[in-house]
């Protein structure tokens, strides 16, 4: 369905019904399909819900119109449309940053955090960020192959072609000025984690893929650190997309956590 929000037209998704509801925020530039494998066997016991956020799948708007702030208002947006009252809020590599600011700003909306490869603006201490190249930049010539490029970083399991093909595919549906002004934007307010997260009330749950290079495991462990007891869990051998290669043990963990902590 398309919801109109704040004068664009949003693709959701919801589906699923139990005590408890997930909102998911996917990645960079990717859709819905970022999590649609994992939720579809949580959706037997939750309502998942499911978003194209700005710039990426079936929610086109001016690239001018995509910032770091709007993305976060977007949650509240989605979740009023949706008429979700409270929920886990959700969030898989460049989409921690959302969701981490969402629960910053409101944490009363929310009962639980999960954040999937991905460590927002977390930095390990004394740390600066490192420099990276826009997409644009990346090898090859043309969108497809910056995007088969990142495609094959993602995902290192062997015998994994199809994954990889199908992450290109979910990527191409955004546009390469879309594409470097998500993974390039800053934002205005800026916060310091490492004050913030030990006040962070919330059950939170952090999954994150042994063999990921877009996401460091020490920046993941002291995020782990910071957050008051919050689970890290590690998936040996899994790369940057255990929700698309492994979504029945991500389902699993998620299912097992939630239900530990919020009954």
């Amino acid at each position: 369905m398309f919801l109109d929000i704040d004068g664009n037209k949003v693709f959701a998704l919801s589906f699923g019904a139990g005590p408890r509801t997930i909102l998911a925020h996917s990645g960079w530039i990717g859709n819905f399909e970022d999590w649609i494998a994992t939720l579809a066997p949580l959706s037997e016991r939750w309502r998942t819900v499911v978003y194209d956020h700005r710039g990426a799948g079936e929610t086109v708007v001016p690239v001018e119109r995509i910032s770091h702030e709007a993305l976060v208002d977007d949650v509240f947006r989605v979740m009023d449309a949706m008429k979700i009252e409270r929920c886990v809020m959700a969030g898989f590599s460049r989409g921690t940053v959302t969701a981490l600011r969402a629960v910053l700003r409101s944490p009363e909306r929310f009962d639980g955090l999960l954040l999937m490869n991905g460590h927002g603006e977390v930095q390990l201490p004394g740390e600066a960020p490192a420099a990276r190249p826009v997409p644009s930049q990346w090898p090859g010539e043309t969108f497809r192959d910056h995007l088969e490029w990142f495609a094959a970083g993602c995902v290192p399991e062997p015998d994994s072609e199809h994954i990889r093909r199908w992450a290109v595919n979910v990527l191409s549906r955004s546009t390469p000025d879309v594409a470097d002004r998500i993974f390039t934007m800053k934002p205005t307010e800026q916060v310091d984690w490492a004050d913030s997260l030990p006040r962070l009330a919330l059950p939170t749950l952090l999954i994150h893929g042994e063999l990921d290079v877009r996401c460091r495991t020490e920046v993941m462990e002291y995020m782990h650190s910071l957050i008051p007891g919050s689970r890290l869990v590690v998936m040996k051998g899994s790369g940057h997309l255990p929700a698309m290669t492994r979504p029945m043990d991500v389902a699993r963990e998620i299912d097992s956590f939630f239900a530990e902590r919020l009954g």
